[in-house]
């Protein structure tokens, strides 16, 4: 069976959850969210120290878990740390997946900061804008070939955009499916 892997990536607000999940059931792909994670530690009591972690863990556990049971697997989360894009890379091998990384980007700062302060967020989900200048060791993914959306643009565009790279770049043929889909809000 062909597994694949893709990498979600962008800063809180740029569409990557929205992205992800339209795509999903198009490749046959589960996401994992790493924010439902790391919210359910928070819930718990675990502190933001390790809470933070203590989710990619979980995570990556998980997602190790489901690609040895055959699935292929959206990950959504950003890869702003060394450690994240190196366990990437090893799912990737595992799953015999090519590297696929999407970059979801809103360069709209209003819209941006709109979207951050009216979604539904969990409690590990900021509200505004990311500086990765408050996180140590923090640093954007150099990681090269990529896809680079602007999710200011339609989301039937954008994802018939994900889905046109992911199956161009795929291992092996992916199903099917209509880029299409019935217009939604935008992410």
């Amino acid at each position: 069976m062909s597994r694949i892997v893709v990498q979600m990536h962008g800063e809180p607000g740029s569409g990557k959850s929205t992205i992800a999940r339209a795509i999903a059931p198009r490749i046959g792909a589960v996401v994992l969210d790493k924010d439902v994670i790391k919210a359910a530690l928070l819930r718990a009591g675990i502190v933001e120290e390790r809470a933070a972690p203590g989710a990619y863990e979980v995570y990556f556990a998980q997602a190790d878990d489901l690609v040895r049971l055959g699935h292929s697997v959206i990950l959504d989360n950003p890869v702003f740390w060394p450690r994240v894009e190196q366990r990437w890379h090893a799912l990737c091998e595992r799953a015999g997946s090519p590297r696929l990384l999407i970059e979801c980007v809103c360069p709209d700062q209003a819209e941006l900061s709109r979207r951050l302060a009216t979604r539904l967020a969990l409690e590990s989900q900021p509200r505004e804008p990311l500086d990765l200048a408050r996180h140590p060791g923090a640093a954007a993914t150099l990681f090269q070939p990529r896809l680079v959306l602007d999710t200011t643009r339609p989301l039937d565009d954008v994802v018939a955009d994900a889905l046109a790279y992911i199956r161009s770049h795929a291992a092996a043929p992916l199903p099917p499916t209509d880029y299409r889909r019935p217009a939604t809000a935008s992410p």
